[in-house]
């Protein structure tokens, strides 16, 4: 036979092989209807296992299997055991696998405690008994009743959930905890969420209640849609008690007959056999249990709509927020402590009137001889009559030793003296300003500081701030830079002098070329040459010439006002 060296051969690009070498090919596989002979295959069986009655014997299992370890009880298992083997406790016949952090039992057949069955992940729709309780429910019933009392388990009407001794609720849809917890209610209640020792425990026909505690609503007949919370909290209290909501231990212990819509807070403010209707009583106390609800730190009355503080009222100080204008009213307050409004009255403050709040009518200032008034007719008098005004309707007058100085008046201020001086004695004033740019107002009489108009005309190799913004607001910049030396494509890029311009404001330029001899300023001449500028480069060309080298330019001036990407 060939080899497959040989064959490969037959295969070479370009040949073409024959009928015998197509033959030697296929002779060289085994055809999956041909049977290989025995001789022909080179596996070892030496290890294989051996079936004696069709099974595998136990000498041949690996030992992770066959690992089946006795100990005479279940505490005598090791704490940590091991995966893959088999324990069998001798004194009870159960055998266990250890999961990795508990034992579960997985003995055959056994239907004993409910840890067994829920640890098996098994399900049942059967009603399970353990230790004479039933955990599940009759088909008509389906309740959980876990306590001593599983012979009441035929009387539920359904959907009650029961935990402790002696709870036997009757009616539908309880859920109930606690030993004797809503022991005698009567069949027809419904909805009743139960938790504490006694509570509810004679409370027949009683619905839709929430109560939680020791002893708590203990004796309430009739009782519908209350929230009893807290220790003996409604105990004693009587029947027909509606939408109360209790809170802390002994509270309304003794309610009476009837009492409904209050909301009632605080350890033993236990009310005895007092009948209360939409009152909020919130109170704690170690005296009597027989309360009035004005003793209440807080008590109120939800019909007559109040609410009473018995005691100190305050506020953080920090908590309030400013008022403002929109603040009109006052608290004010009655010997009684009750509260009321008035209309704010505006006064005048001791530092003055506030801003936009002008004073109308008219304020008088006296001291032991005299007074004086600020009046709308004359505004500063010495006294009452018209003598001796100092401010009229029509203009401030200044006086000095009974002449007058200057008048002061909307139309501006004007003097007797031959030279008028306003001065300002800190270093930091502005002197004169005003709230709105009155540029395009001045005229050729107007003054302007000397200091702020050679600032506004100087020019500077530094860039300076011109104190004047753009339409857009932001701050324009003016520098001077003098080119000597000329690019000979005649392209200046001023991106190195004149660093993040967006905007161009205005632009000077003078141009020294005494190889053409002329030297001019602007941005053309004689329409000949043309200098065009971008934020970014300046271009000199000159039409009549083309090629020209303009580093024959002997310099070029340009000073730019702009505005910065960076503002």
């Amino acid at each position: 036979m060939k080899s497959k060296q040989e064959i490969k051969k037959f295969f070479e690009n370009g040949d073409i092989p024959n009928q015998e070498q197509f033959w030697d090919w296929q002779d060289s596989y085994w055809h999956k209807d041909e049977n290989i002979p025995s001789n022909k295959v080179d596996i070892d069986l030496s290890q294989k296992a051996d079936l004696v009655g069709g099974k595998v014997p136990a000498a041949q299992l690996p030992s992770y299997v066959d690992d089946v370890i006795e100990f005479n009880s279940f505490t005598a298992l090791p704490i940590q055991g091991e995966s893959g083997k088999i324990y069998v406790n001798t004194d009870t016949n159960k055998i266990y696998r250890w999961t990795g952090t508990i034992y579960i039992d997985i003995t055959q057949g056994d239907v004993g405690t409910l840890q067994a069955v829920t640890e098996r992940g098994n399900e049942t729709t059967e009603n399970v008994k353990i230790q004479g309780t039933y955990f599940g429910g009759l088909a008509s019933a389906e309740n959980i009743i876990i306590g001593d009392e599983s012979s009441y388990v035929n009387n539920r009407a359904g959907g009650t959930i029961a935990i402790g001794k002696g709870t036997k609720p009757e009616g539908t849809d309880h859920l109930v905890i606690g030993n004797t917890a809503l022991a005698n209610n009567v069949s027809g209640s419904i909805g009743n969420t139960v938790v504490g020792h006694f509570a509810m425990m004679q409370s027949p026909s009683s619905s839709e209640n929430a109560v939680f505690g020791y002893n708590t609503f203990s004796s309430s007949t009739n009782a519908f849609a209350n929230a009893i919370f807290g220790t003996y909290a409604g105990q004693f209290s009587g029947e027909s008690l509606v939408q109360n909501t209790i809170f802390g231990y002994n509270a309304g212990n003794g309610l009476g007959s009837n009492s409904g819509s209050n909301i009632i807070i605080g350890a033993q403010s236990a009310f005895g056999n007092v009948v209360l209707k939409n009152k909020l009583y919130i109170h704690t106390s170690s005296s009597s249990s027989t309360k009035t609800v004005s003793d209440a730190l807080i008590s109120g009355d939800f019909v007559d709509r109040y609410v009473n503080i018995n005691g100190k009222f305050s506020v953080t100080p920090g908590q309030m927020p400013s008022s403002d204008s929109s603040y009109t009213k006052n608290i004010v307050a009655k010997p009684d402590g009750t509260f009321g409004w008035e209309n704010k009255v505006e006064y005048i403050p001791l530092e003055g009137a506030p801003m936009n709040k002008p004073v109308t009518g008219d304020i008088y200032v006296k001291d032991s001889l005299n007074y004086t008034r600020l009046s709308p007719g004359f505004i500063y008098c010495s006294d009452l009559s018209d003598n001796g005004t100092i401010i009229s309707t029509a203009s401030v007058k200044f006086l000095e030793a009974n002449q007058g100085t200057a008048d002061f008046t909307k139309y501006g201020i004007t003097t007797l003296e031959g030279e008028f001086t306003i001065a300002c004695y800190k270093p930091n004033a502005r002197g004169l300003s005003g709230h709105f740019d009155y540029t395009e107002n001045i005229e050729d009489l107007d003054y302007v500081q000397k200091k702020y108009v050679d600032k506004k005309q100087s020019h500077s190799a530094t860039e300076v701030k011109t104190g004047a913004t753009w339409i857009n607001g932001k701050p324009i910049y003016r520098k001077t830079v003098v080119y000597d030396t000329i690019p000979s494509n005649g392209e200046i890029d001023i991106t190195v002098d004149f660093k993040d311009v967006e905007m161009i404001v205005s632009n000077q330029m003078f141009t020294e070329w005494y190889a053409m001899d002329v030297a001019f300023a602007g941005n053309q001449w004689r329409g000949q040459v043309f200098i065009t500028l971008q934020p970014n480069v300046a271009k000199i060309e000159d039409i009549k010439n083309l090629g020209y080298n303009y580093s024959l330019i002997d310099s070029f001036t340009l000073t730019l006002e702009y505005t910065k990407t960076t503002d």
